[in-house]
């Protein structure tokens, strides 16, 4: 095998070593039980490539021997002692990724129930994630995009409207359980014990079993996945509800639950996954969630044979199911916690560049996924401290302010919610701009290298009104943390 070097306007480069495994899974089709790492993902694609390698042999070596396999050049600056770094990681995905865009790349079977290994399953493809194979279920019936309920657990009214459309004969009234093994067998599809869970609860088995036997009731088992989601409507609710779920909220002192970004911990995790710049900026908490995010939305939907470009001009933007999207964060407050105050923040949020979202928006449509919270004022300036010997012991100098002036740093951040905003065409992005939604800025200049230089000019961005655009024909979704103070 010899996969062509993926083109860079499609193939978008793992920013982070979770995201890199993620998507390894994903393209294999492996399971994710267990420990997910660098050695998983590597066997992932050793095993899908059909290659005899024994598992004792180091990471390294089978690397090297997928990528002969793959027609991928190795460099020795993949590897550091046995271990295969980000950028060699990425050598493996972007070999891996054309494989599977030619369809040469074995799907493995790491999600599909043992009781579907017979062949009038064969053609089945199995979700790789709860969400995604809600939306599925919910697809064949045409009843919405599904997100999941607290602890990652599939709503009722999944199953009642597959049952109305397909089995009006079953009594809705059942339990959750007892109405997905009465779908199962209705489809003649085997459900098992591991198709259950505790506490009422059906497992990805479960859901697959059922969907197993509902695209065969339907004539349309192996259809494709990427295609489930037909408008960016539907995709962007699916992918901010399958963000809102990565995020477990915790129990909080004030007596509700609560999702807390700890920013020395954040940055900590940034750098252990090889993001060679969000550690090291002000604004860690955007880069954190553009890192986590990529991961959590390539781990949750099998990735598109046929992808959408995603990369213009100097921007790459941060994910593609049939639909381009970017993350983006955006502080709505600030909380003081030494004072006690907490202050509205910003209703604008920077998005991109303005050339590259003019012909992203021209050629295809462009979403965003937001988050929205609150920052935690590093009052005391201890995080500020920490950050600058941190970087220092990176070896990166923190440069000087063009202004001269410090600016506001947070120690934390409170994700409030998820939203998702679309720009279907220009037309759509003038009608933004006559509103006032859009209004277009010129970015400060990049902090100076030496104390007293300038700054090298940046490109024009957009702002988005927030508020604005909740009440516009921009808006798509929003989820909301279950947390209150």
């Amino acid at each position: 095998m010899c996969a062509a070097p993926a083109d860079p306007t499609f193939f978008l480069p793992a920013a982070t070593v979770a995201e890199a495994v993620a998507r390894i899974f994903s393209l294999t089709g492996a399971s994710e039980s267990g420990r997910r790492g660098e050695k998983r993902a590597i066997l992932a694609l050793r095993d899908a490539l059909t290659l005899e390698v024994e598992v004792a042999k180091t990471n390294v070596h089978m690397a090297r021997r997928i990528a002969d396999e793959l027609g991928v050049e190795w460099r020795p600056s993949y590897e550091i002692l046995n271990r295969v770094n980000l950028d060699g990681l990425n050598a493996l995905l972007e070999g891996a990724t054309e494989a599977y865009h030619q369809d040469s790349l074995r799907r493995l079977a790491g999600q599909r129930p043992p009781k579907l290994g017979g062949p009038e399953w064969g053609a089945f493809e199995p979700s790789q994630s709860k969400i995604e194979a809600v939306n599925r279920i919910s697809a064949l019936t045409g009843s919405g995009p599904e997100w999941l309920g607290p602890g990652s657990k599939e709503h009722k009214r999944v199953l009642v409207n597959l049952a109305s459309g397909l089995a009006p004969h079953l009594d809705t009234g059942l339990s959750k359980t007892k109405l997905g093994a009465a779908l199962a067998a209705e489809f003649h599809a085997p459900w098992s014990d591991e198709c259950e869970s505790t506490g009422q609860t059906i497992s990805l088995a479960g859901l697959n079993t059922i969907l197993a036997g509902a695209e065969r009731r339907l004539g349309r088992l192996g259809d494709a996945r990427a295609m489930l989601l037909g408008s960016p409507e539907e995709e962007g609710k699916a992918l901010a509800a399958a963000l809102l779920d990565a995020w477990r909220a915790a129990p909080h002192p004030s007596g509700g639950k609560r999702v807390v970004w700890d920013a020395r911990t954040c940055i900590q995790w940034m750098l252990d996954q090889g993001v060679s710049e969000g550690p090291n900026q002000n604004e860690w908490q955007g880069f954190y969630w553009e890192s986590r995010g990529r991961a959590v939305l390539n781990s949750a939907f099998t990735p598109n044979p046929s992808p959408p470009r995603t990369r213009y001009g100097n921007t790459s933007f941060d994910y593609s199911l049939r639909y381009v999207w970017d993350l983006k964060a955006h502080t709505e407050a600030w909380h003081y916690p030494v004072s006690g105050k907490t202050l509205k923040g910003q209703d604008v949020a920077p998005l991109n560049d303005q050339e590259s979202m003019d012909a992203c928006i021209k050629e295809q449509g462009l979403g965003f996924l937001m988050v929205g919270g609150v920052g935690v004022s590093d009052e005391d300036d201890s995080f500020v401290e920490w950050h600058r010997d941190f970087k220092l012991r990176q070896g990166v100098k923190s440069r000087p302010s063009n202004s001269g002036r410090s600016r506001q740093r947070k120690a934390a951040f409170e994700p409030a919610h998820v939203e998702a905003f679309y720009f279907h065409n220009l037309a759509a992005l003038e009608a933004a701009k006559a509103a006032g939604t859009v209004t277009g800025f010129q970015q400060g200049k990049q902090a100076p290298d030496e104390e007293g230089g300038e700054g090298r000019t940046r490109r024009p961005k957009y702002n988005l009104s927030v508020p604005k655009a909740r009440g516009s024909m921009l808006a798509v979704a929003r989820f909301d943390w279950p947390w209150k103070n």
